[in-house]
């Protein structure tokens, strides 16, 4: 069901498999209800309180708990792909500046994906092995990789390359073309996600704002009704 099983690409992307994320989630909603029945406790010890409070908090406090553990995977691992777009866009730009310096497509694909550091060029030296070890086209292992981790920049990359090597187009133009379009697409998210953080730091804004206004007003204005 949507919202309550995170993606399977999703659990791959970051790593965690479909057991561990099971036992993860069911030890923290455990956690959470044990954790909502000591509050529920000490609100009936001290104000006392209604069976269906008790009812409301172990009905809702696991489902809560379990969305919040999917929607947490989804982010990540939204997270995690925009950092191997940002890795793809900077991996074409190497090979292209290999391919102008006269280095062939075996080499110039080799030394950029040595030339980088974290997950995301790991994964891309991690594929490019496996079609060493398989006898496979490069970029083929990259599209498998790209399916795999539901990254469409490198399915993208692939198809660019084979769309120009059947129709005898010259590769380097379009990889330099392909990191262009990503340069433009990861920028545009990012100044996006500027945006965003920027309107809600508006509202916290707003509250306090507001909030120093009762403080300021509410002494004036509780003066005001006991003069009358």
């Amino acid at each position: 069901m949507k919202g309550f099983t995170p993606h399977p690409k999703d659990l791959h992307v970051l790593g965690i498999n479909e057991k561990e994320f099971v036992r993860r989630g069911l030890r923290t909603t455990l956690f959470a209800v044990l954790l909502s029945l000591c509050v529920f406790a000490l609100i009936t010890y001290s104000v006392g309180a209604a069976l269906i409070l008790l009812m409301l908090l172990l009905l809702s406090v696991p489902v809560a708990v379990w969305v919040h553990g999917v929607k947490g995977i989804e982010v990540k691992a939204t997270a995690r792909r925009s950092d191997m777009d940002i890795a793809v866009a900077v991996f074409l730009d190497l090979v292209n500046v290999l391919l102008a310096g006269g280095a062939g497509a075996e080499t110039a694909l080799l030394a950029a994906a040595d030339a980088g550091d974290g997950w995301s060029f790991e994964q891309i030296r991690l594929a490019i092995a496996r079609a060493q070890s398989s006898r496979r086209s490069y970029w083929n292992s990259l599209r498998d990789l790209g399916e795999e981790l539901g990254v469409d920049s490198l399915i993208e990359v692939a198809h660019s390359v084979q769309i120009a090597g059947e129709h005898g187009g010259r590769v380097r133009q379009s990889l330099g073309a392909r990191a262009q379009a990503l340069r433009h697409k990861n920028l545009a998210r990012v100044e996006h996600e500027a945006e965003v953080r920027t309107e809600r730091m508006g509202l916290p804004m707003v509250v306090l704002f507001i909030g120093f206004v009762l403080l300021v007003g509410y002494p004036a204005f509780s003066g005001t009704l006991g003069a009358l």
